[in-house]
């Protein structure tokens, strides 16, 4: 009789910024690696404190186990310093950008133009969703798989992103 061969998938952490990010990307894990499709995903929370803390985080964690792929999802109000990149590059973690924070990114898969100031687009967003963006199950109705993957040709941060999950 022979032995069912198991597939190894390719491993990936993700580390968002803070509780909506984690919940978006569970979102993303949840449409593009569910029933063994695509990569083994760990979402992790670095509960802000800017981009320094998340990379951090990210570190700490890929010390404590192996993965194929890191990967940190970062606002980019705070400017990226010199040093976080090479710290980043130094711990194999792959850093994407959101322009200029997440609740940026969201407006920008729906088409609409992200405000500069972080403080803008929240309203922004929150005005044109009005859900809890802490809850996985918020992004279900405003991102499904079709919006995500006609954003993904205009925007490179989220094709960037989608990537991952599918193990480019």
């Amino acid at each position: 009789m022979a032995r069912k061969q198991h597939q190894v998938r390719k491993t990936l952490l993700i580390v968002g910024e803070g509780d909506s990010e984690e919940a978006f990307l569970k979102h993303l894990r949840e449409l593009y690696c569910s029933g063994g499709a695509g990569v083994a995903v760990t979402v992790r929370n670095a509960h802000g404190k800017g981009p320094e803390n998340v990379i951090d985080h990210a570190t700490r964690l890929a010390r404590i186990a192996s993965f194929d792929k890191r990967v940190a999802l970062l606002d980019t109000d705070i400017p990226w310093t010199d040093k976080l990149k090479k710290e980043a590059r130094k711990a194999k973690i792959n850093m994407i950008g959101s322009i200029p924070c997440f609740e940026g990114l969201l407006l920008a898969i729906l088409g609409k133009y992200p405000a500069a100031q972080c403080a803008d687009c929240k309203k922004a967003i929150s005005l044109l969703l009005g859900v809890d963006l802490t809850e996985r199950q918020s992004y279900a109705k405003h991102f499904p798989k079709p919006v995500l993957d006609a954003a993904r040709l205009k925007i490179v941060e989220l094709d960037q992103l989608l990537a991952v999950f599918e193990g480019r």
